[in-house]
């Protein structure tokens, strides 16, 4: 971690650069220097003596530095760009329930939110869309990195480790375990109960908000992404390219990341109606590695002999549009074998329908910081 620079007003809404040594000759190219969106609570410059619990959050697939998850405002978020959503669609969306820094910040007064600093690190690979996608507000869609070390790809493992180091040393967090979550939703839902499983000494809690586990199989390789948001906009047509483009590129991705010699996408074979008939085992094998399910079965011995795990926050919508639902159900009955601490919400959202996995993690940031945060601080309180 060198060459860091800081942002030097006082405002509470802030985005650093620094230098992630980690992400060093990485294979791909992708950029070194990252950016950090930081929030910093109502009394950071008012108080500075005080010290405050820290949340990472790890943005989703086609997230980066001008796609995080979290900003000022919910209107200024390019994710669910509100001012582009017809009204007669809006009506069906509860923005008041999408999280902002002035959220945070009105919950805080009310005394609804534990006072934190918020980190959203930049996780992209940087690496356009294989089928040049754009996002609604016309930027080129990005490939993901899972939050994993590759010898493909690069160490975003060791990047995020990189980014708690550059926060505990610019910022005054309290820079111990039981004050410092993991979040995130959809790939970051993954990357973060990844990284607290992996990293149990580092963090009280791991929130997986529609965690993207991929088991991959013939159902995943057949998978119709359907958007319903997209439908209502732009019509079916467009909505199956859409989908279809975008579920290409997740396995592409995957294929990069985790694939001997990315042979699963080339291994594929279609009968005249576009079904998978056969496709290489190794090559799913390699990928299913990667499961959050295989890395449990990996820990258990830990977790019987004592060792403390991260209490885990795990929710997803029953009917999201990415099919995660299943792999999280088959994680939290995992959890419950194995004996985890953790708590689970397997919801039915009315307001989320038109695209339960975007509107879903959305409307459970706030819920799941508050349920961790508090839990946090209560443990902190009792010594």
């Amino acid at each position: 971690m060198t060459g860091a620079t800081i942002s030097v007003d006082d405002s509470r809404y802030r985005v650093d650069t620094f230098h992630a040594v980690s992400l060093e000759g990485n294979p791909l190219g992708s950029p070194v220097d990252r950016d950090v969106a930081i929030y910093l609570p109502p009394s950071y410059f008012d108080e500075p003596e005080e010290r405050y619990p820290v949340v990472y959050f790890l943005h989703g697939y086609s997230g980066n530095n001008k796609g995080f998850t979290v900003y000022s405002t919910a209107e200024q978020n390019p994710n669910l760009p509100v001012a582009l959503i017809p009204s007669a669609i809006l009506e069906q969306i509860d923005v008041d329930r999408l999280p902002s820094y002035q959220k945070f910040d009105a919950l805080v007064e009310k005394g609804h939110l534990p006072e934190m600093i918020f980190v959203q690190p930049d996780g992209s690979l940087h690496q356009p869309n294989v089928f040049g996608m754009k996002s609604v507000t016309g930027s080129d869609l990005t490939k993901g990195s899972f939050y994993v070390n590759s010898p493909n790809t690069g160490n975003y493992e060791d990047y995020i480790l990189e980014v708690i180091q550059y926060v505990d040393t610019n910022y005054r967090t309290k820079a111990v375990r039981s004050s410092r979550i993991i979040a995130g939703g959809s790939m970051g839902g993954y990357g973060a109960l990844r990284l607290g499983l992996r990293h149990p000494q580092l963090f009280h809690s791991a929130i997986g908000l529609s965690p993207a586990d991929m088991d991959i199989g013939r159902h995943a390789l057949d998978y119709k992404l359907r958007i319903p948001i997209y439908n209502a906009m732009l019509g079916p047509e467009v909505t199956a390219n859409l989908g279809d483009s975008l579920w290409g590129d997740i396995l592409d991705t995957l294929d990069l990341i985790w694939s001997k010699e990315r042979t699963l996408l080339a291994s594929i074979k279609r009968d005249e109606e576009g079904r998978v008939v056969s496709f290489s085992q190794e090559a799913g094998e390699y990928i299913r590695q990667g499961c959050l399910t295989h890395l449990l079965e990996k820990i258990g011995p830990s977790i019987s002999s004592g060792t403390e795990y991260p209490f885990i926050y795990l929710s997803c919508a029953q009917d999201d549009e990415f099919g995660l639902a299943p792999g999280a159900e088959k994680l939290h009955l995992l959890l419950e074998k194995l004996g985890l601490l953790h708590t689970c919400d397997f919801y039915e959202d009315p307001k989320a329908k038109l695209t339960p996995h975007i509107l879903g993690i959305a409307y459970q940031v706030i819920p799941s910081l508050q349920y961790c945060l508090l839990q946090a601080a209560h443990e902190e309180a009792d010594g």
